[in-house]
């Protein structure tokens, strides 16, 4: 899954120029604090419960390619976000565990004013979870020895509006806001088995707000 990401990335980037007219092409790079804000939902895990995903704020970053005056290409990036999960209904106030994911997200632009100063986009997002653990308080409650998180990949579509306002001859305040479409099933392993397997929606609003500057 990891390498299909990784060819999407260079194919992109070796045939998005391709398609650039002949004007003045350049970079955007973007960087800024995002804020992950969840807009979770989930099956049961042990009956009338479920589990819910707490919202993090961490250092995203992307770079665009201008195809042309209207329209551009974009990769978002970050470092792991880390996310405390919490258990609802039955399990309301159980740590469940925490999990930390990577979003990867391809977009298009398409600016909406000659000065391209406000855009909106539309694309693929990947997320894929990395160092997933659970709690002692949940392995306690289970009455076990052991247990453990697994999640799947998410694949997604991904929508976006974002604004590039000047303040220097060479920086701009940037903000975005993303709706990233995460959806993932949760393995919960006890003692080495899967005991349950719980589909969970993430679908998180994501707000970005930083500088960028063109090169």
């Amino acid at each position: 899954m990891k390498f299909s990401v990784l060819g999407l990335a260079v194919l992109s980037a070796l045939v998005v120029p391709a398609f650039a007219d002949n004007h003045d092409s350049d970079w955007t790079f973007r960087i800024g604090a995002a804020h992950v804000s969840p807009n979770d939902d989930s099956g049961s895990v042990l009956g009338d419960d479920g589990v819910a995903v707490d919202s993090s704020t961490g250092l995203g970053f992307s770079f665009e390619y201008a195809i042309n005056n209207r329209w551009g290409f974009e990769v978002l990036a970050a470092l792991p976000f880390a996310h405390d999960i919490k258990g609802t209904g039955d399990l309301s106030g159980l740590s469940i565990g925490e999990v930390k994911h990577l979003p990867p997200t391809f977009s298009a632009l398409y600016y909406l004013n000659d000065e391209k100063t406000f855009h909106l986009g539309f694309g693929l997002n990947y997320t894929t979870f990395v160092d997933d653990k659970t709690s002692n308080a949940l392995t306690t409650t289970l009455g076990a020895t052991s247990t453990d998180l697994e999640l799947d990949d998410s694949f997604g579509f991904a929508l976006k509006a974002g604004f590039d306002l000047p303040i220097s001859d060479e920086w701009s305040f940037n903000g975005n806001l993303y709706y990233l479409d995460i959806s993932t099933d949760a393995d919960v392993i006890v003692d080495g088995n899967v005991a349950t397997t719980v589909d969970v929606d993430i679908n998180p609003w994501v707000v970005m707000v930083g500088v960028s500057t063109q090169f």
